[in-house]
């Protein structure tokens, strides 16, 4: 019984109590009308869950797109068993059924679902992504209950423990701006093209150009393909980690701030993921307590889904970075130098390894403590560390 049912169990003896001792009718009338709501939300809700045990058990749901963007809609197919599908259930007045999904993430985030299973349009059911971030869950529940809130059975429908759905963030309007040392054997910060209007110049052919500007008659007389002048170089040959500081410091934010800011880091890695992928960079992304993704711009972003706020003294590190890499790491200011994940990557990596550190933030109150980073990073060799305040 749910706190109303204890309340209106409450108020059915005071009732009938006042009734009878001050022997007014009235009174003792509406304790036994109150009594018999009682009994028959009691009685319909549990006659209902003995009746429809096995349909409920049996009904199970998938999310028909795993990545999301957020601020559209996801959908999920809810199906039965093939000898219950067509059987509706039996129901009583006052009574409800519903279909309850609960997905959370692993920083306090929650999507709650709820639907009737019998008044779905060819199964499925939309709900509305609000936030980012990969949302997990361990069962789903069939409820029954009465309209009152007063009595309630649940069945479990458990789910595996991998992420169900992924909110996958949407890039910043506008990248950063900064220049990033990407790693490789031919590093190039920009497409370099090579402006001419002699339409005669050629330059011998490098993996990545264009077949179709070949000069194939040049190719039948000297052997050796070439490319006609004007045509931009092929993009560089490059790599570039981008890695995204989770840690929040309870010191400077709260945890809905700290997810907040988590958001604020996946939304920037995205927009510069985007923009250095298209100068032909091979873009790697990575996350406090997480592995390394790399692979299309829409498995990049989906790779932006995962990362969780965390307190800045969880035990979690960064995954280990190839040392042919660079590396561009986001992170929340913080207003100490307690050893983090990212203190201790830095001291684990190669001493040769460039890093550029971005401290992102909005809001003028953390501009000292962003300070206090650029001075503590940027001392050590090899790191960049800057901070910028959108």
């Amino acid at each position: 019984m749910r706190s109303m049912g204890v309340f209106i169990l409450l108020l059915t003896l005071l009732a009938f109590a006042a009734g009878h001792i001050r022997n007014e009718f009235a009174l003792i009338l509406i304790g036994a009308v109150l009594l018999s709501v009682l009994v028959y939300c009691f009685a319909a809700v549990l006659v209902l869950s003995l009746i429809h045990r096995n349909k409920a058990r049996s009904l199970s749901t998938r999310i028909l797109t795993k990545a999301v963007s957020v601020g559209t809609e996801g959908m999920l197919f809810c199906s039965s068993s093939p000898d219950r599908a067509s059987k509706r259930f039996f129901r009583l007045p006052g009574i409800l059924i519903r279909y309850e999904v609960r997905l959370f993430t692993k920083d306090g985030r929650l999507i709650h679902h709820i639907f009737d299973p019998d008044f779905l349009t060819k199964g499925i059911s939309s709900f509305t992504v609000l936030e980012r971030g990969a949302y997990y869950s361990s069962a789903d529940e069939v409820a029954i209950f009465d309209a009152l809130g007063l009595f309630r059975r649940a069945f479990r429908i458990p789910q595996d423990q991998s992420p169900r759905l992924l909110g996958v963030p949407k890039a910043a309007e506008t990248s950063l701006p900064v220049t990033i040392r990407s790693g490789g054997s031919e590093q190039r910060q920009a497409v370099n093209y090579l402006r001419t209007d002699n339409l005669i110049d050629h330059r011998p052919y490098i993996p990545g150009d264009d077949p179709r500007r070949i000069n194939w008659k040049l190719y039948g007389h000297a052997g050796n393909l070439f490319v006609r002048e004007g045509e931009p170089e092929p993009p560089p040959h490059s790599r570039l980690l981008i890695m995204v500081d989770t840690q929040r410091d309870p010191a400077l934010y709260t945890a809905e701030a700290g997810r907040r800011g988590v958001d604020l880091l996946c939304e920037n890695a995205l927009a510069a993921a985007l923009e250095y992928g298209d100068r032909g960079m091979d873009i790697t992304i990575g996350y406090t307590g997480g592995d390394l993704k790399g692979g299309t711009q829409a498995e990049l972003a989906a790779a932006l889904a995962y990362p969780a706020a965390l307190s800045i003294h969880a035990p979690e590190e960064f995954p280990p970075s190839p040392e042919d890499l660079g590396i561009l790491i986001l992170a929340l200011p913080r207003s100490g130098s307690a050893s983090t994940a990212l203190d201790r990557f830095l001291k684990k990596r190669d001493a040769h390894q460039q890093v550029d550190i971005v401290f992102l933030y909005q809001g003028e109150q953390f501009d000292s403590a962003a300070e206090t980073c650029i001075s503590i990073y940027g001392q050590q060799g090899g790191v960049h560390a800057r901070r910028l305040r959108l």
